[in-house]
């Protein structure tokens, strides 16, 4: 029987690369994006606009979703992004924002996605975090909040669910070779430009780190994903693309990881 895979923010990156490799191995695939245009060649069975930060947007959706099939068997919640800047520096309203669409649009996503599945007799939800959330960097403080609070969240989801036949998970990529970083450009790089910034010194070493940070294949990722998919049973959490350094990093004792984070970030 064919399955329904629900995935948000399909219009570039992972999101895009996931809907190719579950449709090639003939899922019905929903793809959604804040602009629908923006799926025009995304393969996909069903392109619907959804703003995840916008309730009235995800009702409006999930009508036109059930509508067309009788159930979702998987959600991927894939929607996010990320604004850089020193704790003391950060503008609260872009904060906000991102944590509206990072943790708070996964939260109305699950809201919505969970007595759908219920009804249909179970389902699985990947929320994708970072390793990010695993780990903190410098003038990355408000990223790394919202993916730590995914993790919180999955977790106590999963606890939750266990009795229905859902099963939820959190999947923590490392960098990708996406338009991510140049989102995350647009969003952070006038704060971390400006001359009068007494953190001056660290955004200069951020964005000489990002230049040559290691980036993995979004398809080979994506493929990651879907092998996960086609376990029996579902762990807590599962790494995606992360290099042997950051692996490391997470299991370092506090003091010598704030060191390594301080020496090489």
């Amino acid at each position: 029987m064919e399955k329904t895979v629900l995935i948000t923010g399909c219009s570039s990156g992972f999101g895009r690369a996931l809907c190719n490799e579950f449709k090639d191995l003939g899922y019905y695939v929903i793809a959604t994006a804040r602009n629908v245009m923006r799926l025009s060649d995304v393969k996909a069975d069903l392109k619907i606009e959804l703003d995840v930060s916008d309730e009235r947007s995800i009702r409006n959706s999930f009508e036109l979703i059930l509508s067309e099939v009788t159930g979702i068997d998987i959600l991927v919640n894939n929607a996010g992004y990320s604004v850089r800047s020193a704790v003391e520096e950060i503008e609260i309203d872009k904060l906000k924002d991102m944590m509206d669409v990072n943790v708070f649009g996964t939260i109305r996503m699950m809201q919505a996605v969970l007595p759908v599945m219920r009804k249909h007799g179970g389902g699985r939800i990947y929320n994708v975090g970072s390793i990010s959330g695993r780990m903190t960097g410098i003038a990355n403080g408000g990223y790394c909040s919202s993916k730590y609070a995914l993790e919180a969240i999955t977790e106590a989801a999963r606890y939750e669910t266990k009795d229905m036949g859902i099963e939820i998970c959190v999947i923590e990529p490392g960098a990708m070779d996406t338009d991510f970083f140049g989102t995350l450009a647009k969003n952070s790089d006038e704060k971390m430009k400006d001359p009068a910034s007494c953190y001056g010194n660290i955004y200069e070493r951020d964005l000489k780190f990002r230049g040559k940070q290691a980036k993995s294949d979004v398809q080979k990722c994506a493929k990651r994903l879907v092998r996960i998919n086609e376990k029996r049973k579902l762990k807590v959490r599962y790494t995606i693309g992360v290099s042997w350094i950051y692996r490391v990093f997470t299991k370092m004792p506090d003091g010598l990881k704030e060191w390594a984070i301080r020496r090489f970030n």
